[in-house]
């Protein structure tokens, strides 16, 4: 085993005192010159485990307390955390004078940011070894694939993280261990290829007995006896993996699997092949891609880049002056001045010094109507492009950026991340060398500068001769006119944006002349001054004006329509809605402004514009005749609520009211919404147009627009509770509340009191929440309405339940249920039903709780209610485990698992996992870890507050494993 630097390395760091090396894969360890450093008592350990394994990323305090302390820190934790952070500093710089400044343990604003040397840690030795593993492996060299992947392994020294105490440690150290495993499984696989299997078996033989539930070992244990002529003993592993996964997971074997045992018993000896599966790289996730692949993301720029020689000088300088990368580059600069025009141009200019490759992401940093692309997104885009399959990424950010970091360290890429707004989110997104990124952003982004030590370039106007042969090349124009293409700089203010628009203008009209161009905008200017708008602005006004009166009628029109609509994007569906035309003339109306640079087709095939051009058309929406704006609208969210019904009708969750859903105006032409797939990719595509809608119809002041206020968001309520979007749901119904109420409609007033009440519940708000559902009661039984009554006495039930009112709960329950029954509404009746169970197993009457839940079970598959039978089956699962059934409690939380995926809904297959992994764990079977690692991983990505409680489960049972 590697026990690090030996005592005679006595090399110095650049901090002038020799270098520090921190071991996580064994005992927790910090070893300088080849002497350990004493790092305190155990909570202060488990500080500087936090801050290691996110080396080099800031890390809150409040992030430090729940990592040590978990759910109950003490009063004084952030106390505690300033003496470990103290404590730590004199550990790891114990030259530094007592009032220097610390240098290596360092505060960024309320956390701390521990600054790591490259290859300081074992961990990113074993990074890098694995990585050079799997470029050997591409490039056909198994041989010295095998013997990185032998020098990584022997980096482990025992349990990674030993002696580091806490929740956050144990869910490391299991994430830590699967990576381990991983490698393991790419060594053997590795070792087939070269043909030493038989010397496997042994090995393989441990390591399937010790993780019975890993599909991909099961494999190389057949292939391994195979290679040593032991077909039989293959065929009889193959039977015992799929005895174990039928009877801990409830699945067959994978189709890898499957075709493993054909082949075998086919008589054939199946070799490995090419690999499929990628080698394991990142930290907490174990596929990536099978051999480096080379992203070529940068988008189209032009060859030339005419006024910023001087920029483009400053540019090459800074990459010269870091040879071997690492370099960031922030290009900074107004709107409209042409930042991602020069980062393109120069990125294109210098991607043969990256041969590996450019990724690129435009952060919509500066969208009004769209929001930030998050690190996460980027991220997962990233990864995906760099060919790790989806249901292989990792869920949190830390875990992707650690994948991120790891899949191109040691390459030379170009990282470009466009319109960026803050520093904070770009922290993640950055590689280390010899990678280069370049950011554009309308800020300076002193934080990068200052934790990433990033460089600025900074751009203004352009100058009168630049501007002027920017003209005149974009135009395709000579010097004949040099007089009036001065004049059109001039009014240009040099900014590239107007510039660019104006050539356009002359580029497609070759017969108008600079002249006519000019005296066009000058004659506009004094017009546009009186509209207020800032003499820029005005500027490119004056260019955009000119640019659309040379469209034919249709996309100019557009043009005008396209300033009502409220959301980030559209497609060529709603615009035909607004204009009244087919969507295929829409289509063709849209590729006409983007082919006149007025918008942009995005990576999704949807149509945005420029800010700048956002601002146009808004002004040119203003400038229509009210009955015009009026009607547009109106179709519009016509269009979002008609379509917003139609997929909410294909959703796998049953609707528990009648809501009529009646636009005036129908389109004529929607999307193909078949199936709950085709409408939840909608919602998700569609859900930040639907929202804007939703609050400019509760704010427009028509009357007709309050119907949308509430039954936009009324048709999104399912979808928000599938995706346990909890805190927008609840922002959505409160605006349509007030519009019921000023709508004066006692269906929408119950609709969205009751909505309003769900939503206070799933945010933890039960008194309010209770309070609402009263309401909602008062307003059903005010109109008669029994099914309504129904439902809200089943709700003020839930919420008495939540408080402790049990003697109040049940009456209620038993209310609804006669009042489901004298509606007859089999929903409202499985719900009543479904909740007496519940309310009978928080009591410990379990035989009655099983029999509400059975009853509610056959109710919700009679009403077709997929998500409300999985819970019920989840549900009934416990009960069966608490009245010592167990076999019939992992039949029913199987079954729980198999409806939730045909539902297709990640929150209730999150749930289902779970609740088998209770079953599995109180029974002493294996399998319990495999589905909390799922469930976890599916509530962590819907940002669902039960994930907390599964990691809690987790890390106890790992614990309870390593005992």
């Amino acid at each position: 085993m590697s026990e690090g630097p030996s005592a005679g390395d006595r090399s110095v760091d650049k901090h002038g005192g020799e270098h520090l090396r921190f071991e996580v894969l064994g005992l927790l360890r910090a070893v300088r010159g080849g002497e350990e450093v004493d790092l305190g008592a155990a909570k202060q350990r488990a500080v500087l485990a936090v801050l290691l394994l996110a080396r080099n990323t800031p890390v809150s305090r409040d992030q430090i307390i729940e990592a040590v302390w978990g759910d109950h820190p003490p009063s004084s934790a952030v106390n505690l955390v300033q003496t470990y952070v103290a404590g730590l500093r004199r550990a790891l710089e114990p030259s530094r004078a007592r009032r220097a400044p610390a240098e290596l343990l360092t505060s960024v604003g309320d956390g701390y940011l521990l600054r790591v040397e490259r290859n300081a840690v074992d961990l990113e030795d074993f990074e890098r070894r694995v990585a050079a593993a799997a470029r050997l492996r591409a490039s056909g060299d198994p041989v010295s694939a095998a013997a990185e992947l032998d020098g990584a392994l022997e980096l482990w020294r025992g349990e990674p993280l030993g002696g580091v105490v806490g929740l956050f440690a144990e869910v490391e150290r299991g994430r830590l261990v699967e990576r381990r495993l991983a490698v393991l499984e790419d060594r053997a696989e590795l070792m087939l290829l070269i043909g030493r299997g038989a010397e496997l078996v042994p090995s393989l033989t441990s390591l399937v007995g010790e993780h019975p539930l890993r599909e991909r070992g099961h494999g190389l244990l057949m292939r391994a006896l195979c290679q040593a002529g032991r077909q039989a003993e293959a065929l009889a592993a193959y039977r015992e993996a799929r005895a174990v996964l039928v009877e801990e997971l409830g699945v067959e074997p994978g189709p890898e699997l499957r075709k493993l045992h054909q082949a075998v018993l086919a008589g054939d000896n199946p070799e490995p092949e090419p690999p499929t599966r990628p080698m394991a790289l990142p930290a907490g996730a174990e596929p990536v891609p099978p051999s480096p692949i080379t992203p070529a993301q940068l988008p189209r720029a032009s060859v030339t880049l005419i006024g910023r020689d001087g920029e483009l000088e400053r540019l090459d300088g800074l990459l010269a002056d870091h040879p071997d990368g690492g370099l960031v580059l922030v290009v900074t600069g107004p709107a409209g001045v042409g930042k991602t025009a020069l980062a393109l141009h120069w990125a294109n200019r210098v991607r043969e010094d990256f041969p590996d490759g450019q990724l690129y992401v435009d952060l919509h940093g500066y969208d009004p109507n769209q929001e930030p692309l998050g690190a996460g997104e980027v991220l997962n885009r990233f990864l995906r492009t760099l060919g790790v399959p989806s249901p292989d990424i990792p869920v949190t950010v830390e875990e992707r950026s650690a994948l991120f970091r790891t899949l191109i360290a040691d390459r030379r890429m170009i990282v470009m991340l466009d319109n960026a707004r803050g520093s904070t989110e770009l922290l993640p997104l950055l590689p280390g060398p010899p990678s280069c990124v370049v950011v554009t952003s309308r800020r300076r982004l002193v934080g990068l500068v200052a934790h990433a030590e990033a460089r600025l370039v900074e751009l203004d106007m352009l100058d009168l001769d630049a501007a002027v042969a920017v003209v005149g090349r974009v135009a395709g124009r000579d010097g004949t006119e040099s007089a009036a293409l001065r004049r059109l700089a001039v009014l240009c203010d040099g900014l590239p944006l107007a510039l660019r628009i104006a050539a356009a203008r002359l580029a497609v009209s070759p017969t108008l002349k600079v002249a006519e161009l000019v005296a066009e905008l000058d004659d506009e200017h004094g017009r546009l001054a009186a509209l207020g708008l800032e003499d820029e602005d005005s500027t490119v006004r004056a260019a955009l004006d000119a640019s659309r009166r040379a469209l034919s009628p249709l996309p100019a029109r557009l043009l005008a329509l396209l300033g009502l609509h409220p959301g980030p994007d559209v497609t060529a569906f709603v615009v035909a809605a607004m204009a009244r035309v087919r969507v295929s003339e829409a289509q063709r109306a849209l590729d006409a402004l983007t082919a006149a640079n007025l918008l942009s087709l995005n990576e999704t095939g949807r149509y945005g514009a420029h800010d700048l051009v956002r601002v146009y058309t808004r002004t040119l929406a203003a400038e229509l005749a009210p009955d015009e704006r009026g009607s547009a609208t109106s179709l519009m969210l016509d269009y979002y609520l008609h379509c917003a019904d139609l997929a909410d009708g294909q959703l796998p969750v049953a609707r528990g009211n009648s809501v009529r859903v009646a636009p005036e105006h129908k389109p004529a032409e929607v999307p193909k919404l078949t199936g709950s797939a085709e409408a939840i990719a909608w919602l998700e595509a569609e859900q930040g147009n639907i929202i804007a809608a939703a609050e400019l119809a509760a704010e427009g002041g028509e009357r007709a627009w309050l119907v949308h206020a509430w039954q936009l968001p009324y048709a999104l309520s399912r979808f928000f509770w599938l995706r346990a979007d909890r805190s927008t749901w609840l922002r959505m119904t409160e605006t349509a509340l007030k519009a019921a109420a000023e709508l004066g409609d006692p269906e929408a007033r119950f609709v969205m009191l009751f909505n309003s009440g769900i939503a206070l519940a799933q945010v933890g708000r039960v008194d309010e929440s209770l309070v609402r559902h009263r309401e909602a009661l008062e307003v059903a039984r005010a109109s008669g309405d029994v099914n309504a009554q129904a439902r809200a006495l089943t709700t003020v039930a839930d919420m008495l339940q939540g408080l402790g009112r049990v003697d109040e709960s049940e009456a209620s329950y038993r209310e609804a249920l006669e009042a489901s029954r004298l509606a007859g509404s089999r929903w409202a009746e499985a719900n009543a039903h479904h909740n007496l169970g519940l309310l009978h197993l928080a009591t410990r009457r379990y035989g009655e709780a099983g029999t509400w839940l059975r009853a509610a079970v056959g109710m919700y598959r009679e009403v077709g209610e997929q998500c409300g039978e999985s819970t019920c089956h989840a549900d009934l699962a416990m009960v069966l485990l608490e009245s010592g059934e167990h076999a019939e409690a992992v039949t029913s939380a199987r079954t729980a698992l198999s409806v939730a995926s045909a539902a297709a809904s990640p929150y209730h297959l999150a749930v289902a996992h779970d609740r088998l992994a209770i079953v599995f764990e109180r029974q002493g079977l294996p399998g319990a870890v495999a589905h909390w690692q799922r469930a976890l991983a599916l509530f962590t990505e819907l940002n669902a507050p039960e994930a907390d409680q599964v990691r809690a489960r987790l890390a106890r049972a790992r614990a309870a494993t390593a005992v």
